[in-house]
């Protein structure tokens, strides 16, 4: 959700008094922009992102449990809530403003989120900044003990993994921290509306050709694109040779080396995901800092590239569950577990009574036994 796009304020349309072919072209392609975002980000991405923290919260549960317990089960527990965080904001400032623009509901809500705009997009970006590093950190753990399984026992280790994850919240908090100086926001008089109005505007330090230069262009590419995406492909090329190494050998596995394998399998598919999500919006952000933003915002082929590129970013907030049910065996059978036990059915009462060979009562008691199912 890097420099997603924000769409023109709706409410300066009334300052364009003098109708201009450029003008009235740019009105018309705002308006096809905010339909396009509206089914894009308003419908599509609302199901996807409802659905996407649904699906976190059940994997969080299920990767707490104690058969679950690993470092890298920590490693995706902080994944999931990176994810929902990434989706919370989306709905927050993506989606349900959307609706206003297009339906002329939420007014208020809309307003409302242009103040939360200012605080939350950079919260947001933590929150994307965590899923790559994290994603990068049980990359490297995974490939350690693939490839590595001598140095496995001391290196990838449950105390180790704590420390990484909040090193990795901790950095990612810090590098962001200018985007909290990125945007203000001003009041602006409406007489359209007849009140006055906030609007989102870029601060001095935003607007600063040297600051865009240095952490636009050099920091972001480099600390959120060429490194850990490169990173991520060349480990996972690694994972996937040794996995299919591993297949030629599978009648030889022991069960733990075949536990092993799945569980790479699984994160292969995660990492695979993540690269064909996240990587068109490198695209997007090149084009976003290497021309002028309000010929961008005038573009209709570049919105609609923008509104996509994001959704995919939200597809992949949204997905992991799906691909711990495909391909993690264990992580099903433990999400069946917990489904299974609180809803399982009492098993049947029996009554019967002993008699002995001469068909005469043991005693006056009658026992009644009460058999349950088990989970297996």
């Amino acid at each position: 959700m890097e420099d997603t796009f924000q769409p023109m304020n709706i409410l300066n349309l009334s300052n364009i008094t003098n109708s201009t072919p450029e003008a009235d072209s740019c009105i018309e392609i705002y308006h096809k922009a905010i339909s396009f975002q509206f089914y894009t980000w308003g419908v599509v991405g609302n199901i996807i992102a409802a659905y996407g923290i649904i699906g976190n919260i059940l994997a969080i549960l299920v990767l707490r449990h104690r058969l679950m317990r690993s470092s890298t089960s920590y490693y995706l527990i902080s994944l999931a809530v990176y994810d929902t965080g990434v989706l919370l904001a989306m709905i927050l400032l993506m989606a349900l403003p959307t609706i206003y623009l297009e339906k002329n509901i939420l007014m208020e809500y809309y307003f409302v989120s242009v103040y939360m705009n200012q605080y939350l997009y950079p919260l947001a970006l933590v929150a994307q900044t965590g899923t790559v590093y994290t994603t990068v950190g049980f990359t490297i753990e995974r490939y350690i003990a693939v490839c590595h399984p001598l140095k496995a026992a001391n290196t990838c280790t449950k105390s180790r993994t704590k420390r990484i994850i909040i090193l990795i919240f901790v950095c990612s908090v810090i590098y962001n921290v200018p985007r909290f100086f990125e945007y203000t926001v001003v009041e602006t008089w409406n007489s359209s509306l007849n009140r006055s109005v906030p609007e989102l505007i870029t601060t001095t330090l935003g607007s600063n050709t040297d600051f865009k230069k240095i952490y636009f262009i050099c920091l972001q590419l480099v600390v959120m694109f060429l490194g850990p995406f490169v990173l991520i492909f060349i480990l996972n090329i690694q994972l996937m040779w040794a996995v299919k190494n591993a297949k030629k050998t599978r009648n030889r596995m022991s069960t733990n080396a075949a536990k092993e394998a799945n569980l790479t399998i699984m994160l292969i598919a995660v990492i695979v995901v993540f690269l064909l999500c996240q990587l068109p919006s490198i695209a997007d952000n090149i084009l976003w800092t290497m021309f002028d933003k309000s010929k961008l915002q005038c573009s209709l082929h570049y919105i609609r590239l923008t509104s996509i590129t994001n959704l995919m970013v939200i597809v992949n907030s949204a997905v992991n569950f799906i691909l711990y049910c495909v391909f993690g065996k264990r992580f099903r059978r433990v999400f069946i577990k917990i489904v299974y036990y609180p809803w399982k059915r009492k098993g049947t009462r029996y009554k019967y009574t002993l008699y002995d060979s001469s068909g005469s009562r043991r005693g006056n008691s009658m026992k009644v036994y009460n058999t349950e199912s088990t989970f297996l």
